[in-house]
């Protein structure tokens, strides 16, 4: 199974990576942002998997595109969100 996850470098899409990685085999391309919310040193413990791939890539720009044509997901996860009370509103 191959699954795109947005914002992957958060609180929850590093929980999920991992779980996808670790326990399901899945292969992964994370696409975030990274914004104040990243932290990639949290997936420190997938990085080395050949199954983990990571794109700096803002979900709101033409740059989506090309990395779903060439990653090709079976399913995508959207987890990229501004929660910062200020940022929210």
């Amino acid at each position: 199974m191959k699954v795109l996850v947005t914002g992957g470098a958060g609180f929850i899409g590093v929980s999920v990576i991992n779980h996808f990685i670790n326990d399901l085999k899945y292969e992964v391309l994370n696409v975030d942002k990274l914004t104040y919310a990243g932290n990639l040193l949290s997936l420190e413990s997938v990085v080395q998997s050949p199954r983990y791939t990571f794109e700096n890539v803002d979900i709101l720009s033409d740059q989506l595109g090309f990395v779903l044509n060439k990653f090709k997901p079976d399913k995508i996860m959207h987890l990229a969100a501004e929660s910062h009370v200020d940022r929210s509103i």
